[in-house]
């Protein structure tokens, strides 16, 4: 069964569908081998260009993310303002993220208090045609002092979500 969130992108048009499932396939792809620490989830920007053709990735400043847009408290209410002003003129952009981004310990080191280390990823996206934006959390999976790895349900969703009637990609 499909998540809900990623059943959603069946109501878009197929660009935008599409787009949107390159951004969760590189996000999945990118925090996968970005992964340095057992504790932690990398805070990532991806950005699709005007032309559609390349995903830019880079790591997250995130005291200059919080400068710019507020408490690490209140996330839930800028984060879709911050990814569309990273956007620009480009067509996609989103922020891969912690769960504790919009916690008191927005910082790696907030992992290492117990019971908050990363369970998830949590994908805040936008799209220059869609006023909706998109979010999903994924589910990983960690085993005492081993990376973290995405759980298999995560790669069998994006499948199925990819399989949609008409999906582009």
């Amino acid at each position: 069964m499909v998540s809900a969130r990623l059943k959603s992108l069946e109501r878009l048009p197929d660009p935008v569908r599409s787009d949107y499932l390159r951004i969760v396939e590189r996000t999945i792809e990118e925090v996968s081998t970005r992964w340095s620490s057992v504790l932690s989830v990398p805070v990532l920007w991806l950005t699709l260009g005007a032309d559609g053709t390349d995903i830019r990735v880079e790591r997250v400043d995130l005291d200059g993310l919080y400068r710019e847009n507020g408490y690490a408290e209140h996330f839930d209410h800028w984060v879709e303002s911050a990814v569309r002003q990273r956007m620009g003129t480009g067509r996609c952009a989103a922020l891969a993220s912690h769960d504790r981004m919009g916690g008191p310990w927005p910082y790696p080191t907030g992992a290492l208090l117990p019971g908050l280390p990363d369970g998830h990823v949590h994908l805040h996206a936008v799209h220059r045609d869609d006023p909706g934006g998109f979010a999903d959390t994924f589910a990983v999976r960690s085993r005492p002092l081993r990376r973290k790895r995405f759980a298999p349900e995560v790669y069998e969703q994006l499948a199925q979500a990819r399989a949609y009637p008409g999906a582009a990609g």
